[in-house]
């Protein structure tokens, strides 16, 4: 496997402090999504695993387009790459361990576009894989997100119990209610079928593999200062929420599939981000690019696509009980993201 130095020195730092090596070793796992930031993320894990530990886990890594292989695989690791959707022409009667589902559009754009495509690929897709999990008798993973919450409002940390509103004639809901949908589809296998089956909800997720030119406004923020540009907001900014690194993000994926209990769900965040879009990108521009400041250009939200204003803390005291805590703050997401671009900044 290729890694980068940065790379290196990351899955090195977060080995250090997660070993999941016992959970791994020998194991076989398929995982969705193996092309987006948190799947990639997840591979490159494993395979670290395997090269620095002999753990000799095999991966099926599920993608739309199974002939691109990514540049990151060199020949020899125990990878295979299979179709999203056409998963069992490849495994076969092979056995499968764990099966991670991270496959789901992401992109607000795509979800105002195809509200249609958005609900089915999220619920669709996610009754596939609980099929093969029953199947394969395997353990299973749902990425959820905090989304399902919907509009709700508080000013108090909110616990996996909380149920928010979301609006079913609102074109962007077709995202929430699709993982609220996918949400209801793994409970049930639980409960129905016996499948191991759990469920994380996880914030926004920044930092090491999101491309240069991707649309959310925290990789916006990175542009913005790498390019001594002011950030131009569509909304007024004072939605407030949190987000949480990729590899925090994926060792709270791992940390639940491997100890977290059957049928059940854990939020997944940082919560020391809690801010408002506001209160974020000043912090950062004051720390990387203080020249770099907001302006502000609002339509509708039927124009932009942004949902109601929100306020989710989510606790995350269910998951921290399972001995997990994230370890990347604020700040080294974006020292990791602008040493990445080879972006240098005056130490404030």
């Amino acid at each position: 496997m290729v890694l980068s130095l940065l790379e290196e020195q990351e899955y090195k730092r977060y080995i250090e402090a997660f070993d999941f090596s016992k959970y791994v070793r020998d194991k076989t796992f398929l995982i969705t999504g193996s092309g987006g930031m948190t799947g990639q993320a997840m591979i490159k894990w494993i395979l670290y695993l395997n090269s620095k530990f002999q753990t000799n886990a095999k991966i099926f890594a599920s993608t739309r387009n199974p002939k691109h292989i990514p540049d990151y695989i060199d020949g020899s690791e125990n990878l295979v790459m299979c179709e999203f959707g056409k998963e069992e022409e490849t495994i076969g009667d092979e056995k499968v361990d764990y099966i991670i589902h991270a496959a789901s559009p992401t992109e607000r754009d795509f979800f105002l576009k195809y509200p249609v495509e958005t609900y089915k690929v999220i619920v669709d897709g996610t009754a596939h894989m609980l099929e093969l999990c029953e199947k394969k008798k395997a353990s299973f993973i749902l990425l959820s997100s905090v989304e399902v919450y919907g509009a709700y409002n508080s000013k108090e940390a909110i616990d996996e119990k909380k149920v928010g509103a979301v609006d079913s004639l609102n074109i962007r809901s077709g995202y929430p209610l699709g993982k609220k949908g996918a949400e209801f589809l793994t409970y049930s296998y639980c409960k129905e079928y016996g499948c191991n089956a759990k469920i994380v909800r996880i914030s926004a997720i920044q930092g090491l593999y999101q491309p240069y030119n991707e649309l959310r406004i925290y990789n916006e923020i990175t542009r913005c200062i790498m390019e001594n540009k002011n950030l131009i907001m569509k909304s007024d900014g004072k939605s407030k929420k949190s987000i949480i690194y990729t590899l925090d993000a994926v060792s709270g994926i791992f940390k639940t599939l491997f100890e977290g209990e059957k049928g059940e769900v854990y939020n997944l965040t940082n919560p020391d981000t809690f801010l408002t879009v506001n209160e974020f990108a000043e912090k950062i521009f004051e720390k990387f690019n203080d020249k770099v400041h907001i302006e502000f250009d609002i339509g509708s939200e039927s124009e932009t696509g942004y949902l109601p204003h929100l306020e989710i803390l989510q606790d995350t005291e269910k998951i921290l009980k399972l001995g997990w805590k994230p370890i990347t703050d604020l700040y080294r997401i974006y020292e990791i993201d602008l040493k990445r671009w080879n972006f240098s900044w005056g130490e404030k």
